[in-house]
């Protein structure tokens, strides 16, 4: 009974996942890439299309951090799509290429037993 209670306890209210300090680095490098994309995708699928920015969600859900590093996230996010959004006046397939090249390599990086 009472591991039942403390089983729905932790499901109820998760707390932020443990990661060190290099994965939170990764993490920050990721939510700037997906403001890198968001920003590329808007020039090429219209203002409608925000899966880079629902994605950002999902990531923010997922991790379920604090509020200090959830800003520091978000910050990065928005840091990526600005940097983005004035460099890239028209639809540059290649850029998205790249930029999404970048986001595999970064989540695969999180993914990796010990991230460098």
């Amino acid at each position: 009974m009472i591991a039942a209670l403390i089983l729905a306890a932790l499901v109820a209210a998760p707390g932020p996942l443990p990661r060190t300090p290099v994965e939170r680095q990764v993490l920050v490098d990721l939510a700037f890439t997906l403001g890198e994309q968001h920003a590329l995708h808007l020039k090429c699928a219209g203002a409608d299309a925000d899966v880079w920015r629902r994605r950002m969600g999902d990531l923010v859900r997922y991790e379920n951090p604090d509020e200090a590093f959830k800003t520091r996230l978000t910050s990065s996010f928005n840091a990526g799509f600005v940097a983005r959004d004035a460099g890239a006046r028209t639809c540059d397939p290649a850029a998205e290429r790249q930029a999404a090249e970048k986001g595999r390599g970064l989540a695969r990086t999180l993914g990796s037993p010990t991230p460098r």
